[in-house]
């Protein structure tokens, strides 16, 4: 997927591989990413929505991970 890696050891996509991807991530995370923007139009303390942007974050992985 890339060259660098995370702290876990993970890969980290690079551009090219979340353009490829965007599709598959669009329709994937369709749904956390919603309660995402929600979250972030209701509050402007943007703390209080990290935790469903780790859940946007951990469903564009697992997407990437299908495909690969």
């Amino acid at each position: 997927m890339s060259g660098s890696v995370d702290a876990a050891g993970e890969p980290i996509p690079t551009s090219a591989v979340l353009m490829a991807a965007a599709k598959h991530i669009a329709t994937g995370c369709r749904a956390v990413n919603v309660a995402f923007i929600k979250c972030e139009k209701k509050d402007p303390n943007l703390e209080k929505c990290l935790d469903k942007g780790r859940h946007v974050t951990s469903c564009v992985l697992n997407v990437l991970k299908e495909l690969h």
